[in-house]
């Protein structure tokens, strides 16, 4: 993949609407540790967080007694529910068919398990669409995910698309461009520093070549 121009994508929020099935997700395996005081507009902005961090914003100091039993409960629901509801935003399917038509070759960087990326991808049915596919590494950041990613297909040019900051301070991390997806799971003013935003995946390619031809 050595000098290719890459176009690297999150997914929840960016490709996948997570929303249809992990509010839910979360709300069951909560219940079951007996966390129940969560509105859906708190489980909704948790969507695309490295899993630590939820263990850390759901369980606190009860992390090391709780945190096994969560990962279970929050990995069966998930897993499920992506099975049953997992759907793109519309115009993604054109879009990556638009990108590869200009050149660009795609791959996916995620803050989710090997696992749960095959069964997202696989339900979709988008995956043959990308060349790689990164997955949490065992550091359980963005930037190293990404890091990786990028050494591995050493492409000459490339640009990130997620729609939240820690998808952001990767790009910036590794020194490539970024576009914002407003239509994910952003909050309010996290992306307003990016340059490059949008609300609709229709406008990722012409985005993408803008980026590129302003270096």
């Amino acid at each position: 993949m050595e000098s290719s121009k890459l176009v690297i994508f999150d997914v929840d929020g960016t490709l996948n609407q997570t929303e249809r099935y992990a509010i839910d997700a979360y709300r069951k395996a909560l219940t079951e540790i007996g966390k129940t005081n969560y509105t859906d507009a708190e489980l909704r902005a948790r969507i695309g967080a490295p899993f630590e961090e939820d263990i850390l914003y759901f369980l606190g100091d009860q992390k090391e007694t709780l945190g096994n039993q969560f990962l279970d409960s929050i990995t069966k629901y998930w897993i499920e529910g992506i099975k049953r509801k997992a759907t793109t935003y519309p115009g993604v399917t054109v879009m990556l068919e638009t990108l590869k038509q200009k050149g660009y070759q795609l791959a996916i960087c995620s803050n989710a398990y090997p696992q749960e990326l095959e069964t997202i991808l696989d339900t979709l049915k988008i995956g043959d669409q990308f060349c790689y596919i990164q997955g949490l590494t065992e550091e359980g950041t963005k930037k190293d995910s990404l890091r990786v990613l990028l050494k591995t297909c050493k492409p000459k040019w490339a640009v990130m698309v997620g729609d939240r900051n820690y998808d952001c301070e990767a790009a910036e991390a590794n020194n490539i461009g970024f576009i914002g997806c407003l239509y994910g799971y952003c909050m309010p003013g996290e992306l307003n520093h990016c340059k490059y935003l949008t609300s609709s995946a229709y406008e990722i390619p012409d985005l993408t070549v803008r980026l590129e031809q302003n270096g």
